[in-house]
């Protein structure tokens, strides 16, 4: 049964990672000690080849394919702004509250839960600040964003 333990740092590097990638894969070189530490605390999981989520003592005995971050463990990796801010300051339409700093902001967007967008709503790689002007793309919680916001806290 998972458990609601925070990651160890460097399970929690492999996690942000993963939360980075567009897949949500954990690196294939991850050692089976933190791999099964990940899968054992409902962190990651492994799929057999049907797409059937395997036991975590089953996904560390197969290699049927790659060990993904779920949303647990997506949320473990957060800090408290970064949870707060996710979950407490957005508006109706998923834009992030302007007191949000853009450090936290930034965070979030690299680990895929958040998003910029310029003023049609097109998504955009940041904030568009080029040192002078200041930002001119806004923050939106993603889907994924959402998702991990409304998970009960552990």
């Amino acid at each position: 049964m998972p458990t609601s333990r925070k990651p160890t740092p460097t399970a929690a590097k492999h996690l942000k990672a993963a939360s980075a990638d567009p897949q949500g894969r954990l690196a294939d070189s991850i050692s089976s000690r933190v791999l099964s530490t990940l899968l054992n605390d409902g962190h990651a999981y492994r799929n057999d080849r049907d797409g059937y989520r395997l036991t975590a003592e089953d996904a560390l005995a197969t290699t049927a394919g790659p060990a993904l971050i779920t949303l647990e463990g997506r949320r473990a990796v957060l800090s408290g702004p970064q949870l707060y801010s996710l979950a407490r300051h957005v508006a109706p339409d998923s834009r992030l509250a302007p007191n949000v700093t853009w450090q936290t902001a930034n965070s979030l967007a690299e680990l895929r839960l958040v998003e910029y967008r310029d003023a049609t709503g097109r998504p955009r790689p940041t904030d568009g600040d080029n040192g002078r002007s200041g930002p001119v793309h806004y923050p939106f919680r993603t889907d994924l964003g959402r998702q991990v916001a409304e998970l009960a806290p552990a």
